[in-house]
């Protein structure tokens, strides 16, 4: 008898890990598909110039409370006492707001919460990203040597760990929820 049981449960784990084992590759296949438009957005050089003012005109209103006099233009470069900042495309952020809504909408979840995690993450990811530039801009003003340091080691890691803490908040919310 318990030689049966025994390889009823090796069965059931057995089953399990299959399950497992589905759901991840379904996971990794939607997110890799989901990633395409990444690319696409990048061969065609895709002109992000909405998003840029927008980044342009919260960052320069960010750092005037802060106390660094700027303005802004419509062509997305901010506006120093004695130099200027241009906003590019891939200072927009837009990279890690993809890449953290391609993670959730390859979660299994309700298309209500999804909607939901897509919405908070992506306006968190934006406001990190805001931080982000009004840091470099101050670090730029007081750390001249440090700027190429802090942007591409620093920076570049910290947004890839914000979205993923981000989206594991919300997947635990999502389940458990």
């Amino acid at each position: 008898m318990d030689k049966k049981l025994q390889k009823k449960n090796e069965k059931i784990t057995d089953d399990r890990r299959t399950e497992k084992l589905k759901e991840t590759i379904l996971f990794l296949t939607k997110l890799l598909i989901l990633s395409i438009p990444m690319y696409i957005i990048i061969r065609y050089n895709v002109d992000f110039t909405i998003i840029r003012n927008f980044i342009a005109f919260h960052t320069s209103h960010f750092l005037n409370l802060v106390g660094i006099p700027s303005n802004f233009d419509v062509h997305g470069i901010i506006e120093l006492k004695n130099s200027s900042i241009a906003i590019n495309r891939d200072c927009t952020g837009w990279k890690g707001m993809w890449f953290f809504m391609a993670l959730i909408l390859s979660t299994k979840a309700s298309i209500r919460k999804k909607i939901t995690g897509i919405a908070v993450g992506t306006l968190n990811v934006l406001s990190v990203n805001i931080l982000r530039i009004v840091v470099m801009i101050w670090v730029e003003i007081n750390l001249r040597g440090m700027f190429t340091i802090i942007h591409d080691i620093l920076w570049q890691a910290s947004i890839i760990f914000i979205v993923l803490i981000l989206w594991y908040i919300w997947l635990n919310q999502s389940i458990a929820n």
